[in-house]
């Protein structure tokens, strides 16, 4: 998809034209339309309930103009005007526009910033994919091959603003395809191979240690929870280096591409959705992929520890105790939570490694960070304020918001095991996101940490206009993304 930035803007019958107004000031003109059409939508704005509240939309077909038809789109009052309503109101208009079929959208920007525009482009990508890779019957769709943000003034850093709104958000639509995934296609070896796209820059290494090769390791955290599967686990590791950088950051994401619960298995009901539980791991993928063609100066350690979890004759037990890379002891009380067992591990290597001065692990962990927080923000903690402060700040700049947990080393008190340096879950029914988070923290040294729990927002995210419920939202992709670009500069 082309996108572009003009003064002047050429339309015919396959061009829909979007027009941004706002509340209270409903006197509409365009050169695009003739003036019988300009005084027919002013007359119909006078007569209808059209008000240019937020969110609302209407559409006019405009025979007598040159274009197909325009998108009336209501913006609130200029005062309380935030990237935040634009991309819930654009995300409202995505249904509208898709109906027309247009192959050029017009979006005439003169009432919205460099910032406002940069969120009305990352709704319309966002709010248009679908996921239709095993349908046999597809709805045909005309694709949009070029938005054209049409403006009075010259604006010419709004070009280079697009270009990351647009890499960003389509690096959120890959790692939206990734979460989408059956289990039976999306296997952890498929998911190592799909790395390959990221790797064909010049600037990363790609690495894919087996289970042969995290055995030699002492990787036994991770491969207790892969034991019980045919599907041999792996841990990705996507190394990019930048030839001004300054410093080393990583990212590290959970990739059970199934999740059964293993021997504590889960519920039927709803199992099917544990195809999600590698959207951590998607997360960091994205955002790796949207990073490595921007190119920031800073160097990035990306590794997905992946697996299934399943209930074979070799699974783990509850009550069986692992060492895991940096020669912890764990006592496995519950098998069903095993993304900290896994991300043990590839935490622990990836600090011993590559030495990072800053990792931030990105895991759908646990229910307990639904029952907090609901489907509409995710769970942060760690030992780094400066850090959980600035992807905070990025998640607001995108709409993917984090709540700060509280952390400290005393709950790390309560996950002594009985046999065991370690156990893998904390008291029943006892702050079960901040118990996750501090096992983890006994696998990152001295290192800056920041754990992210996205269990309510990898998949089922509500509250967006632009993201559908029922698939992967894609949720971490375009925050780590923010922040990374944030501390490169």
């Amino acid at each position: 998809m082309k996108i572009s930035v003009c003064t002047e803007c050429d339309v015919d019958k396959k061009s829909l034209v979007v027009f941004g107004l706002l509340e209270g000031d409903l006197t509409f003109s365009s050169d695009l339309l003739s003036d019988q059409e300009v005084e027919s939508v002013n007359g119909l704005l006078k007569s209808c309930d059209f008000v240019a509240k937020k969110n609302s939309v209407l559409y006019l077909p405009t025979p007598l103009g040159a274009a197909k038809g325009i998108v009336l789109l209501g913006l609130g009052k200029e005062a309380e005007l935030t990237t935040k309503i634009v991309r819930e109101s654009f995300g409202k208009a995505v249904p509208v526009v898709g109906k027309q079929k247009p192959e050029h959208l017009v979006i005439v920007s003169d009432l919205l910033s460099d910032a406002h525009s940069a969120a009305a482009l990352e709704a319309i990508l966002l709010g248009s994919y679908k996921y239709e890779v095993f349908k046999s019957e597809v709805e045909d769709q005309c694709v949009i091959g070029e938005i054209c943000f049409l403006s009075a003034n010259k604006r010419p850093e709004l070009a280079e603003i697009l270009k990351v709104a647009k890499v960003t958000t389509e690096a959120a639509n890959w790692c939206r395809d990734l979460g989408n995934s059956p289990a039976n296609e999306l296997t952890p070896v498929a998911l190592a191979t799909k790395c390959g796209i990221i790797a064909e820059s010049d600037l990363v290494e790609l690495t894919v240690l087996g289970e042969d090769e995290m055995k030699e390791l002492g990787m036994n955290s991770l491969l207790s929870v892969s034991a019980g599967s045919v599907e041999e686990a792996q841990l990705i590791i996507l190394d990019y280096k930048h030839h001004d950088a300054k410093k080393t950051i990583s990212l590290v994401g959970k990739g059970v591409t199934f999740d059964s619960g293993g021997i504590s298995i889960k519920p039927s009901a709803s199992m099917e959705q544990m195809k999600f539980d590698m959207c951590g791991s998607a997360a960091v993928l994205g955002a790796m992929k949207a990073l490595v063609e921007l190119e920031p100066a800073i160097n990035i350690v990306c590794a997905v520890a992946a697996t299934e979890n399943m209930p074979g004759p070799n699974a783990t037990r509850p009550g069986d105790i692992v060492t895991a890379y940096n020669g912890k002891t764990i006592e496995i009380y519950n098998t069903d939570a095993e993304g900290r067992l896994i991300l043990a591990d590839a935490l622990a290597y990836v600090v011993d490694v590559y030495k990072p001065e800053v990792i931030v692990d990105v895991a759908t962990l646990t229910g307990a960070a639904i029952v907090a927080l609901g489907h509409n923000m995710a769970a942060v903690l760690g030992n780094d304020d400066e850090s959980i402060k600035q992807l905070q700040s990025a998640g607001n700049d995108v709409n993917e918001r984090l709540w700060q947990f509280p952390f400290s080393e005393e709950y790390t008190q309560h996950l002594k095991g009985t046999d065991a340096d370690l156990c893998n879950i904390g008291p029943a029914r006892e702050a079960g996101t901040i118990y996750g988070g501090a096992f983890l923290s006994n696998f990152i040294g001295e290192t800056k940490w920041v754990h992210l729990d996205i269990a309510g927002t990898g998949w089922g995210m509500k509250g967006c206009s632009y993201i559908t419920p029922k698939l992967a939202s894609g949720f971490g992709a375009r925050l780590l993304a923010k922040w990374v670009l944030d501390i490169s500069k």
